[in-house]
């Protein structure tokens, strides 16, 4: 076998190879949730709420896994081989949210896993029932998308060109656990709250996607109506809130 020798580098191609590299904050998290657990919510649930409360996810990881093997000895004389036979996955997907003021990120939790626990809220004896619930009607796929700044950009130059990102897909997740929620007197910080997520496995798929000025175009509608629609609600939560506070006065 020929021997690999180390070969000269321009500095023009190192620069551009470091400095191309992947950054942790452009991601998206999409939650699918099951429409048995939508209608429980008591704050709605439409899409634009379930939107909302995949933005409001700070904090996410890339999935691991791992092969499982087993131990060949004496096939070769003083050699130790590891066959692999089965690849393990992580058994949690950990994510981070910021909780909104109206709570509703800790609402959808709380009402997924009494859900799936039957647990009967609105009981407040110390002695309940419950009854679980079947798991094809709490567990849906959960997606996470990274993608990188550029994504929706073309290049300098004015040429299509294509954008690389990772989608993966969770399949059939349910949350596990909700993390304590502490808070305190001291300095104020933003409230946020863990989910563990089981899944059965995950799948990884690259994909790459033309940039065309029709994507950029449709892209910057999908951003301005969302903006409008923010502004607009906004707006009218102020106007009412003013008309409430002037019948109050009365």
């Amino acid at each position: 076998m020929a021997r690999i020798k180390p070969q000269p580098l321009k500095s023009s191609s190192v620069v551009s190879n470091l400095l191309n590299t992947a950054q942790s904050s452009y991601y998206k998290v999409t939650l699918v949730v099951p429409e048995a657990v939508k209608s429980k919510l008591q704050s709605g649930n439409d899409a634009y709420s379930i939107d909302n409360i995949n933005l409001l996810c700070c904090e996410a990881s890339l999935p691991g896994s791992s092969l499982t093997t087993h131990e060949v000895n004496n096939d070769y004389h003083g050699v130790t081989e590891k066959m692999a036979y089965r690849r393990m996955y992580d058994e949690v997907l950990s994510l981070t949210f910021y909780v909104d003021r109206d709570y509703r990120v800790i609402e959808l939790f709380e009402t997924w896993m009494n859900y799936i626990s039957g647990v009967d809220v609105t009981n407040k004896s110390p002695y309940t029932n419950y009854r679980m619930a079947y798991p094809n009607s709490y567990k849906n796929n959960i997606f996470v998308n990274k993608f990188e700044r550029d994504q929706f950009k073309r290049s300098a130059s004015g040429e299509t060109t294509y954008r690389s990102n990772l989608e993966y897909t969770f399949i059939q997740a349910f949350p596990l656990s909700l993390t304590a929620i502490p808070v305190s007197y001291e300095a104020g910080e933003v409230l946020k709250c863990n989910v563990s997520f089981n899944y059965i496995r995950y799948t990884m798929e690259k994909s790459e996607e033309l940039v065309t000025e029709a994507n950029m175009e449709r892209n910057i509608i999908n951003t301005f109506s969302s903006a409008v629609r923010e502004f607009a609600g906004d707006v009218i939560e102020n106007i009412g809130s003013r008309v409430r506070n002037i019948f109050n006065r009365r």
